[in-house]
């Protein structure tokens, strides 16, 4: 082999590796444009109220002011998990890594260490964290959380955004209770 064939070999080699590369990411542009325009949708209908559908989501999260509610919504003969909100002791904030993405989680807890875990993943999950505060007084709302758990990527970034124990707490419950 020539050295003149050498580098005609390494060249296309270097041309391949670099067109492949681009086709990868034109490919992820697309789809993170894809899943952009399929959140966006799925956040129009939940403010719409239009009832999730069990080809978009596996889990729908319902909750009011008494506690919250897990069905399963590709199983729905099955009961829906019920959670109290007087029930929960404690609330994590925290990542899962999904190899290309992070998934956003919330792990709420009872006094017996029983409890459950929910993630960005299913319906209505926005609005949950969103009206978290409201109905757990003294938990952190979701922009002063947000940033700590996502960043850096692909950690866990475990935060605790609500104990019914802490002083602050029970401050908050004393006072919204005596209103």
């Amino acid at each position: 082999m020539t050295q003149t064939h050498l580098y005609l070999l390494i060249t296309a080699g270097v041309a391949a590796v670099a067109v492949g590369g681009w086709c990868l990411l034109i490919r992820q542009r697309t789809l993170s444009r894809r899943d952009r325009d399929k959140a966006v949708r799925w956040r129009r209908e939940e403010a719409a109220g239009i009832p999730p559908r069990p080809q978009d989501y596996g889990y729908a999260i319902g909750f009011d002011s008494a506690g919250l509610t897990l069905t399963n919504l590709r199983r729905p003969n099955r009961d829906p998990l019920a959670i109290r909100w007087s029930e929960i002791e404690r609330v994590v904030a925290f990542k899962r890594d999904m190899y290309v993405v992070d998934c956003l989680c919330l792990r709420l807890s009872r006094s017996d260490g029983h409890g459950v875990e929910l993630n960005e993943e299913m319906a209505r999950w926005n609005s949950l964290v969103e009206a978290l505060p409201r109905y757990l007084p003294g938990c952190l709302p979701f922009p002063a959380w947000f940033h700590d758990v996502a960043f850096p990527p692909f950690a866990t970034n475990e935060l605790e955004i609500y104990s019914r124990t802490s002083p602050a707490t029970v401050a908050e419950i004393r006072n919204t209770n005596s209103r």
